[in-house]
């Protein structure tokens, strides 16, 4: 029940003054609540004795790193859901953490500017700022708070004495405008001091916009804290450091939501920066290794460039996520020049080669870049309807096979019917497609039923029903060591994915979303840097990693959503519906609503 108490977020909704303005809405953002992710079995980390700890399960909410500090760190105790400083017969020794405000601790030229704290590439009406900190905290002693630039300069610092056995929040105001350069925050507990420490939170004034324009703009932001404008790559997982593990498929993604930002009336990117840089990526990708003109589904830096990650595949479905970006991203940023860079690259995967023998395109290609994966798509979904029309692209007259089990996503998986609409009006349709004679648009809803249904049903008293959340999809489990595929085909399904509910969005009634979406924010489960990845159904834990792929998908679902919601022209869909190439694909589908666009080649 603490825990619940704890994520519930403290908001102050819009209101108006005595002289007709507003006060900003407050969200408390956490930097990190100390509950500790590990299987049941498995000892707590960190190791008893030691401050060693695995970057890639432990980081921040904020997508960065922390640490240990002091002469009597090594008595930090940190095996449940607090973290603990026992000083009471240490006079002289203090202990204390550190957090990283932006990027890890190691990279000095990432800070966090407080009066605009989302990436620097967002418009200035869109930027949020930080106002004030936030330590739940219970004990005997004295706790200084402390924030230091990337320079190691103390900016600020506060020292509060507490004197209460039961948790209470200490809020402390900051001024945004000295703190435009701030990377660590830190809190220390001297020497003397018997405290616990439950979370460390940030009060965010989210910018004066409609709800339906922030909710896009988290989600965008906490995609686009993925980004590595140096390379031009977008990172698997924000926690991590530059060059070490970027996906492909995310990177794709980025650059088609960053298009869709960047139109009017929205302009939370501006438009040649977007166009500069879709430039920067289509550039970096094509100095990738290609067998078989296949990109690789991870990439790593080496001293001679970037290569696919050791022990990764090159992937058929990423690659098509990837070019079905980047065809739409050219198209709405007007870069004709761009776009015949991308279908030249198209013209170089030999689908050929990649089919198996039964007909079905290949996963893959192993890491030697010559041996084919033995899987292949032939599962009824988005993903193989994505990399089918991709061949349609390449070659209108490839041989074709049916998907098996039409119109049943394999597990009941969530974001299986829906990814191929993030690029497609198509399937928005009810009429029977052209390859199985599946109502795609009945399939979605019948999902989205299901979805909806399972929770209320299986789970009628939890977290998740009274909020009315769903989300039986894919993505990292609740200890953010495994992948987790769950779906509503499977019994006793706990664990939800929550970007299926702005996959899904468009199928929905937007109104009832975005005030699920408020229900959300409220509990802590949608803050100012973005949706969580994964929760329980009971609330009682949750993954707060910033993951970039989720975070694709929940940006371009948001932005579909805003679309419909406003019943303005949807820019990503006007682009397929023009782009020649996009028809071609689509054509595998919906012969006839392809013959109505521009179907040059």
């Amino acid at each position: 029940m603490r825990l619940l108490l704890i994520i519930c977020a403290a908001l102050m909704t819009l209101r108006s003054t005595s002289a007709g303005q507003t006060i900003p809405k407050l969200v408390w953002q956490p930097v990190q609540h100390y509950f500790i992710h590990i299987k049941p079995g498995t000892k707590p980390m960190p190791v008893e004795g030691t401050r060693r700890l695995n970057s890639f399960t432990a980081y921040t909410h904020l997508g960065t790193d922390f640490g240990f500090m002091g002469p009597a760190e090594h008595d930090l105790e940190w095996k449940s859901d607090e973290i603990c400083a026992h000083l009471g017969q240490e006079p002289d020794a203090w202990s204390g953490m550190w957090h990283s405000l932006a990027g890890l601790a190691r990279e000095p030229l990432k800070a966090m500017d407080f009066t605009a704290v989302w990436p620097s590439l967002m418009a200035q009406t869109h930027q949020p700022r930080v106002s004030s900190l936030r330590v739940d905290v219970r004990g005997q002693g004295r706790l200084k708070l402390e924030i230091k630039s990337d320079t190691q300069e103390t900016l600020w610092q506060e020292v509060v004495v507490i004197k209460h056995a039961e948790w209470r929040p200490v809020i402390l105001p900051l001024s945004p405008v000295t703190l435009r350069h701030a990377k660590l925050l830190s809190w220390i507990a001297e020497p003397g001091s018997e405290l616990c420490i439950d979370g460390l939170m940030l009060g965010v004034e989210m910018p004066d916009v409609p709800w339906d324009e922030q909710v896009l703009a988290i989600s965008y932001a906490k995609l686009a804290r993925c980004y590595d404008a140096k390379s031009g790559f977008v990172k698997d997982r924000a926690h991590l450091e530059d060059g070490a593990f970027e996906s492909l498929a995310s990177t794709g993604l980025f650059a088609l939501a960053t298009a869709a930002v960047s139109t009017p009336p929205l302009a939370m990117v501006s438009q040649s920066e977007a166009r500069q840089i879709l430039r920067k990526i289509h550039s970096a990708v094509q100095q990738l290794d290609r067998p078989m003109g296949v990109l690789p589904h991870f990439v790593r830096r080496t001293a001679s460039g970037y290569r696919i990650h050791p022990g990764t595949e090159y992937s058929t479905v990423d690659t098509a996520i990837y070019y079905h970006s980047m065809l739409l991203g050219a198209e709405m940023t007007g870069d004709e020049g761009l776009g015949q860079e991308a279908a030249s690259a198209l013209d170089q995967i030999d689908f050929e080669r990649l089919r198996l023998p039964g007909g079905e395109i290949t996963h893959g290609i192993k890491e030697d870049g010559c041996t084919l994966l033995e899987h292949g798509w032939k599962d009824w979904g988005g993903e193989t309807a994505l990399v089918m029309m991709l061949q349609n692209i390449v070659n209108e007259n490839a041989p074709r096979r049916g998907m098996e089990r039409p119109g049943q996503a394999w597990q009941g998986t969530g974001f299986i019917p829906e990814i191929q609409s993030l690029f497609y009006p198509d399937f928005d349709r009810d009429e029977p497609d052209a390859l199985d004679g599946v109502r795609w648009r009945t399939a979605r809803r019948s999902m989205l039923s299901s979805q909806r249904d399972y929770i209320q049903r299986m789970w009628p008293s939890s977290m998740a029903a009274r909020l009315g959340m769903y989300g039986l999809s894919a993505g990292e489990g609740l200890h953010g060591d495994s992948y987790h595929v769950g779906g509503v085909s499977l019994p006793n399904q706990a664990v939800l994915h929550p970007h299926y509910i702005l996959m899904s969005a468009p199928m929905a009634d937007p109104a009832e979303l975005y005030a699920l979406l408020a229900r959300m924010e409220r509990a802590g489960f949608f803050p100012p840097w973005g949706m969580v990845e994964t929760t329980s159904v009971t609330g009682a834990s949750y993954l707060p990693m910033i993951g970039s792929l989720n975070a694709g998908f929940e940006a371009l679902g948001a932005y579909h959503l805003l679309a419909k919601k406003r019943v303005i022209p949807n820019m990503i869909y006007a682009a397929s519906q023009r782009s020649p190439m996009i028809r071609r694909a689509a054509a595998l589908f919906y012969p006839a609503s392809s013959s109505k666009g521009n179907s040059k080649p």
